[in-house]
């Protein structure tokens, strides 16, 4: 198989491009924070977009398939910047719960507009039955790449 043509090399190819356009989700780069990336935008409007629920650094490394080393750097890079609280929780104060603050919030709505032009380009040309396609085999990728 040639080296260009592997499923591999292609989701690489992706990853670069996607972080070249898309390194920082904050609209405007007076807007942009020390520790500014997509991953760390994604992890913030993940807690965001949550309100409700008691989020853990646990569920940020399940819902990012990231290793816990990562999952707390990007989070201490977060509270640095403001962006996140840790607060025990009130049930285990073992527990460090991961809570939004209003900087976080306040900058929510403009990451979510800059989140859904990213996924217009990205989907620009494709049909629905294509785009349901490419999640299924996405999903499958994941679970091989998961065991």
């Amino acid at each position: 198989m040639n080296t260009r043509e592997s499923i591999g090399s292609a989701i690489r190819t992706l990853s670069n491009l996607l972080r070249r356009q898309f390194a920082c989700p904050a609209a405007k780069p007076e807007e942009h924070h020390r520790h500014c990336s997509q991953t760390s935008g994604l992890i913030m409007c993940y807690l965001c977009e949550r309100p409700e629920e008691e989020l853990c650094q646990h569920d940020v490394e399940q819902a990012f398939c990231i290793r816990r080393s990562t999952a707390s750097r990007f989070l201490s890079m977060l509270e640095e910047d403001g962006l996140i609280a840790r607060r025990p929780s009130p049930q285990d104060a073992r527990r460090k719960l991961i809570v939004p603050t209003e900087k976080a919030l306040s900058i929510h709505a403009k990451i979510v507009k800059r989140r859904e032009e990213m996924e217009a380009r990205i989907t620009q040309g494709l049909s629905e039955d294509e785009i349901q396609t490419f999640l299924k085999i996405a999903k499958k990728i994941e679970a091989n790449l998961s065991r």
